[in-house]
C-alpha cells in the first residue's frame, strides 16, 4: 500500500489535503505573484482559470509559472485537473501588457 508521501511523489491525490482557493485580478504587465506557500511547503496546482476582460482593447499573452517553471503561455486558460507535481515556489501570473485578467486557482499546499 502506498503512503501519502509516495502518492505525492507520484502526483496522485492523497485526499488528505485541503484545497486553497486563490482569486486575483492581475492588471500590471510583467510578473505578479498571486500565491506564496508557507515556509517549507510545496504547492500543486489543481485547477486554474485566467482570462482577459472581454471588453478590453488589450489582449495580453498570459504566462503561468509555479516557481521558475512556466506551465502555460496562452491568451485565455481554463484547466480542470491536476497540472503540476509538488513545486517549491510561488504561483505567478505574467502579462505581456497591462490589462485586466481575472485569475482563479485551486491549490494544494503540501
Amino acid at each position: 500500500m502506498a503512503t501519502a508521501r509516495s502518492n505525492l511523489q507520484e502526483g496522485l491525490d492523497s485526499g488528505e489535503y485541503e484545497y486553497t482557493h486563490v482569486v486575483a485580478t492581475v492588471t500590471a504587465s510583467g510578473s505578479t505573484t498571486i500565491y506564496t506557500p508557507a515556509a517549507g511547503k510545496l504547492i500543486r496546482l489543481r485547477w486554474i482559470y485566467a482570462i482577459n476582460d472581454p471588453g478590453s482593447s488589450a489582449s495580453p499573452l498570459i504566462r503561468v509559472f509555479l516557481g521558475a517553471q512556466a506551465y502555460y503561455r496562452v491568451f485565455a486558460l481554463s484547466k480542470r485537473q491536476a497540472i503540476s507535481g509538488p513545486v517549491d515556489g510561488p504561483l505567478i501570473i505574467n502579462l505581456s501588457e497591462a490589462a485586466e485578467v481575472a485569475v482563479t486557482a485551486i491549490l494544494e499546499e503540501l
